[in-house]
Parts: C-alpha cells; structure tokens; sequence
C-alpha cells in the first residue's frame, strides 16, 4: 500500500455512540490519501466492533490498533503515531468529525511549503454549530513571528491544526500518558515549532461540546493534572530554545495555566474548595516565574481582572460560601 500523505490520530474509549459520525466523516474526505489509525484504548462498550465494521468500508485506510490496557489518551495517541505513516499528522477526538474537505485544504497549503496550517472549528451542542476562530480572521495574513506571538496569545485546540509529522517526532514531542490536559503539555510546543505556520480562515473540525468530559466536570481531582501538564510544557519549550525567544508570553501562558486556571478551578469546580492544592500552586507559582505580577501581560490586564485573581488566591472559601449562596437564590427565582 502507498504511503498515505495524512495520519489521522483517533484514540477511542467509550465512543460507540460516536463513531459512525467521527469515522464516517474521514471516510467522507474528499480528498482520499489518508490514513486513520483508531486506538482502541481498552473500551469497555461496543467501540472495537464499530470500528472492525468501518474498517470494512475503508479500501485498508483504517488501522486499529487494541490495546488490552487502558492508557488514556495521550498513550493512545502516542503509539498511533509510532505506527504513522503520513508525513503529515491531525488529530481527531473520537466523539468529533472533519468537514468533508478538512485534508484537502490543509495539503493545498502544504504543498505551497506550510507545516503547519491551523483552522477553525464549530463547537456542536444538539443542532446548534457555533464558529470559533481562536486566533481571528486577521491571523490568515499573519506569518512567522507575528503568527506565532498570536498563537501565544490566543491558544488553539492541538486538533485545530495538521502539522508535519516531524515537529512531533524528531523533537519528542509525544504527549504524556495516563493524566488527563495531556494537550496542555505539548500542543503549544508543537505548535511553535513550525518555521512556516498557515493559519486559514476555513471551519474544518466539528467539536462535540455537549458530552461530559474532565475538562467540563465537577469535583473531579484529575483537574489538577493541569499543573504537571503546565510543568511539562514549560520544560520543552526550555529544552527546545523557544522559551528565550518569547520570555514574557511564555511565563505569561504558565501563569494562566499553572496558577490563575487553577486557583479559579478550586472555588468553582469543588463542592468544596480543595485546599491542599489552592495552597500548592500559591506558594509554587514563584519557582517557575519570580515576581509573575511584574509581568508586562499581566499587569496589561484590566485591573478588576487582577483584583478577582488576587481575591480567589486570598479569599477562596467565602468566594465559593459567595458562589453557592447565589446558585441557591438564583434557583430559587426560577421556581
């Protein structure tokens, strides 16, 4: 078989619901030189034989790969792409779908020397689509630095984007295993790696946001997988000589990640506020960004924004005691 020019990663556990629409839809690509290699991460439910039946329909472009052992997704993902074979690689969640001409777009750009060419995608709730263009529509005429400090600025989903396959394997860029915001650790490394990086005005990735995951859920402690995911990043984009290019946006980016996402997280996300943790990321925050309140993003914030991260870190109990009172009177009204 041909080398295909495309490697879509799909890890799946627990989609059967999902997968006649995310697999159909790179079957439905019009442009056919891809492969997809679907990762059966040990999934309890009827995804392996969903997948087995596709498979079927798919002139040998799907591979699945079974795993025995569960080893979440970035595992998944990580050994789809050690049995990659496209030069390029997208990645694809297993509850979400490609518009149908998602491939053909990004390896026009390709072939015009892009190796990495970042799209939008509609956020999915029922039969309701939203666009959602986290860089702007003016970042299509944005190149190389310029594009990069917005990508800084803004982030983008790791699937919002095809890249070469070599700015994530000759660069060991594999996510890490078994935590979840494995995206977190690496995508922006990935992402700022590219010397010729396309950002094109077209919506080609469906994000299903109606299903429950860690990154939407309540009083789950994986939350705070954040911060060793945050730690990571920091780490390759040190390794990688990326961190003396951008010093102030990437110490800004850790701070939103590792410090203010997290302390939010602990008044809003917890029945009760996990303590432990609010007070981890405290008195850590100053070992990876000395003085963080001097930096020039930060303080560019509007000052009532600084003042509500100042009183989540000094007053979290009876900002979540705040909270629940009015989620209470608020429900009250209703009824």
């Amino acid at each position: 078989m041909s080398q295909p020019a495309v490697s879509i990663i799909m890890p799946v556990y627990r989609a059967e619901a999902f997968l006649d629409a995310s697999v159909g839809s790179v079957l439905a690509q019009t442009c056919p030189d891809w492969e997809l290699i679907c990762f059966n991460d040990a999934s309890p439910d009827g995804s392996l034989d969903v997948l087995k039946r596709l498979q079927q329909r798919s002139a040998g472009r799907i591979h699945i790969i079974d795993s025995p052992v569960n080893v979440r997704q970035g595992g998944g993902r990580n050994r789809a792409l050690r049995s990659a074979r496209g030069r390029y690689v997208m990645f694809l969640d297993a509850d979400d779908a490609l518009a149908p001409d998602a491939v053909e777009c990004c390896l026009r750009e390709a072939a015009r020397g892009a190796d990495m060419v970042v799209f939008d995608y509609a956020a999915c709730s029922g039969d309701s689509r939203t666009r959602r263009c986290q860089l702007g529509d003016d970042a299509a005429a944005l190149e190389g630095d310029d594009l990069r400090r917005r990508i800084l600025s803004r982030t983008t989903p790791v699937w919002s984007a095809m890249y070469d396959a070599r700015l994530i394997t000759a660069q060991d860029l594999y996510f890490p295993e078994k935590v979840f915001y494995e995206d977190n650790a690496v995508a922006m490394a990935i992402q700022l790696s590219a010397r010729r990086p396309v950002k094109i005005n077209r919506t080609l990735y469906l994000y299903r946001c109606d299903n429950v995951s860690v990154t939407r859920s309540t009083d789950n402690y994986r939350f705070f997988d954040r911060i060793a995911s945050a730690r990571i990043l920091l780490g390759h984009l040190k390794r990688l000589g990326i961190y003396g290019r951008y010093p102030a946006e990437i110490d800004f980016l850790f701070v939103n990640l590792y410090y203010t996402h997290t302390i939010f997280g602990c008044v809003y996300r917890f029945s009760s506020v996990p303590m432990l943790r609010h007070r981890y990321v405290r008195r850590t925050i100053t070992r990876y960004v000395p003085d963080f309140r001097r930096n020039p993003l930060y303080r560019a914030q509007p000052l009532r924004l600084r003042l509500k991260i100042a009183l989540h870190a000094r007053f979290p109990r009876l900002l979540h005691a705040l909270s629940r009172a009015k989620r209470r009177l608020l429900s009250a009204a209703a009824h």
